[in-house]
C-alpha cells in the first residue's frame, strides 16, 4: 500500500503577556521565538519541520528550556501547504484566545517548560564548609540567604567568613554561593570584598576605557554589549557587565543567557523592551511601585551581578520621588531603592567603620559602643537589623548583665522605670534609679520616701 509523504509544518506564536501574534521565522538568542508578520511573511521564510524527522519537538523543547516561561507563549502548528488559506484567520482567532479555544485547541503544541530544580541541602557538604570557611547552615538558614542560594544566586548580604583552607584562619567579608563538585555535592564559593573594581585590568580580554569606567561608576552597569574570552574555551562570547556593589568583583552574563522577566515589580515589559534592555541600554524615567509600597521614579537597566533588572539612576528624579510620598516626614531611610538594608554610616552619633557597617548589612550584632541612658546608666550599645520589623534595632547591655541577649526578667522592673518613663506603684515615690531586680524600696531611706504623701505642704 502507498503511504502518504509527510507533510511540512510551520509554526504561529502568539505572546501571552502583549497579545503580538506572528509567524515563527526563528529563535531570538533568549531562546523566545522569532516572529514576522503573519500577512506579509511569504512561506519560504518561515521555520519549516517535516514531522518524519521530529524536529517539531527538538525546537520547541530547546524553546521551552531557554525561555524558562512556557506560560508566555502559545505556540500552534498548521500544514505547510495550509498556510496562505489559514494563517490570517488563526491570527485572528488568537487576537481572542479564550472564546476561540475549542477551534485552536486542535493546532495547539503542548510543551512544559524543563525547570531548573533547586539545589537540595541535604547533598551540601555542610560539614567540610563550616571546617573550611566557618559558616555554618543555621546561619544561612536564619538570614534567609540560604533559599536565594539553593537557586544558584549568590547571597543577598555579607557574610564573615573564616579561611581555614589554607590554614590562616583569617576573616573576611564576602558574599557566598554554591558550586557543583563531580560527585554531585556542593560546595562553598566566597566572593570576596575587594577595596575596588579592578577596571585597570583586562577582563576576559576585554580593556575598560575611561568611558566604561564611568559608566560602571555611575549606574554599576557597562551599559553596552562586549565580547568577552570564555576562561575555559576562549571563544569569544557577546556579554553584558556589571560591578557587584557589595563586593567589588566584576561579574558578567552572556546575552544568550540574560533572562528578563516580562514584568518587574509593576511594569510590563513587551518583547521589543526585553530585547532592548539585552542590549545594556536603560529605559528611563518608569513609575515603580514595590510589594512593599515603596515608590519612586528611576530608570530599568539590565545587571548582570543580579541576573535581573535593576532600578538605577533614581537621583536624576529626586523632585518627582519626594513629590510622590510628601506624606512621609518619617521617610523609609533605612532601605535603598530595591527594598535592600542601607549601610549606616552611624549610630546613636557614634560613627561605624566600614567592618562594622559590612557585618550589620550581614545581619550581624554590631558593638556601637559605651552610652549612658536618660538616668545616667552606662550601657552597651549594640545595633542589628531586625528583617520582620524591616528597621535596625538597639540592644542595651548593662554591666551588671554582661553577655544577657535582651532583657533578663528580674530586670525588666529597672529597665521599665529607668529607661522607658513606666511607673512600678511600690516604688513610684522612690527618687533613685532602680537597681537589678528591684521591685520594692531597698532600704529604710526609700521606705520613707515611698511613705512620703504627694501635694502641696499645709
Amino acid at each position: 500500500m502507498e503511504q502518504t509523504p509527510e507533510k511540512d509544518e510551520v509554526l504561529i506564536a502568539r505572546n501571552n503577556e502583549t497579545g503580538q501574534i506572528g509567524a515563527v521565522v526563528g529563535q531570538n538568542p533568549d531562546g523566545t521565538p522569532q516572529m514576522a508578520d503573519v500577512k506579509s511573511t511569504p512561506l519560504s521564510e518561515m521555520v519549516k519541520f517535516n514531522k518524519g524527522q521530529n524536529p517539531l519537538e527538538a525546537f520547541i523543547a530547546n524553546f521551552m528550556r531557554q525561555a524558562k516561561n512556557p506560560t508566555t507563549f502559545g505556540i500552534f502548528k498548521m500544514s505547510a501547504e495550509d498556510y496562505d488559506a489559514l494563517a490570517e484567520p488563526m491570527a485572528e482567532m488568537l487576537n481572542d484566545p479564550e472564546t476561540n479555544k475549542a477551534m485552536l485547541e486542535k493546532y495547539r503544541v503542548e510543551a512544559k517548560a524543563a525547570k531548573v530544580p533547586p539545589i537540595d541541602p541535604e547533598k551540601i557538604d555542610w560539614p567540610a564548609i563550616e571546617k573550611d570557611w566557618g559558616i555554618k547552615r543555621e546561619a544561612l538558614e536564619k538570614s534567609g540567604a540560604l533559599q536565594q542560594m539553593i537557586y544558584n544566586h549568590k547571597s543577598p548580604q555579607l557574610f564573615t567568613v573564616r579561611n581555614n583552607t589554607d590554614g590562616s584562619g583569617d576573616e573576611m567579608k564576602a558574599r557566598l554561593s554554591f558550586r557543583t563538585n563531580e560527585d554531585g555535592t556542593f560546595s562553598l564559593i566566597p566572593h570576596f570584598v575587594k577595596e575596588k573594581p579592578q577596571l585597570d585590568q583586562p577582563f576576559r580580554c576585554y580593556t575598560f576605557t575611561e568611558e566604561d569606567k564611568e559608566a560602571l561608576a555611575r549606574t554599576g552597569n557597562l551599559g553596552k554589549v562586549v565580547e568577552l574570552a570564555d576562561p575555559k574555551t576562549g571563544e569569544l562570547q557577546k556579554c553584558l557587565v556589571s560591578v557587584d556593589k557589595l563586593t567589588n568583583e566584576i561579574e558578567c552574563v552572556t546575552v544568550k543567557e540574560a533572562f528578563i522577566k516580562p514584568k518587574v515589580a509593576n511594569i510590563d515589559l513587551s518583547i521589543d523592551d526585553i530585547n532592548y534592555l539585552k542590549t545594556g541600554a536603560l529605559i528611563p524615567k518608569q513609575y515603580v511601585e514595590l510589594p512593599n509600597g515603596q515608590k519612586f521614579y528611576a530608570d530599568l537597566q539590565y545587571n548582570a551581578s543580579k541576573r535581573d533588572v535593576a532600578f538605577v539612576n533614581s537621583n536624576l528624579y529626586k523632585e518627582l520621588n519626594e513629590q510622590l510620598q510628601p506624606e512621609r516626614a518619617l521617610r523609609d531611610n533605612w532601605h535603598d531603592e530595591n527594598g535592600n538594608p542601607k549601610r549606616l554610616h552611624k549610630w546613636f552619633d557614634i560613627p561605624l567603620d566600614k567592618a562594622k557597617q559590612d557585618a550589620y548589612l550581614a545581619g550581624e550584632k554590631v558593638y556601637v559602643g559605651e552610652l549612658k541612658d536618660s538616668r545616667g546608666n552606662t550601657f552597651s550599645a549594640y545595633l542589628q537589623y531586625d528583617p520582620k520589623e524591616r528597621k535596625p534595632e538597639t540592644t542595651r547591655v548593662y554591666p551588671d548583665r554582661d553577655k544577657v541577649v535582651g532583657i533578663a526578667e528580674e530586670s525588666k522592673t529597672q529597665v521599665a522605670v529607668n529607661n522607658e518613663g513606666k511607673t512600678n506603684e511600690a516604688t513610684k515615690n522612690v527618687q533613685e534609679p532602680l537597681q537589678r531586680g528591684q521591685t520594692a524600696p531597698k532600704d529604710e531611706a526609700q521606705q520613707k520616701q515611698q511613705r512620703k504623701p504627694k501635694g502641696p505642704k499645709p
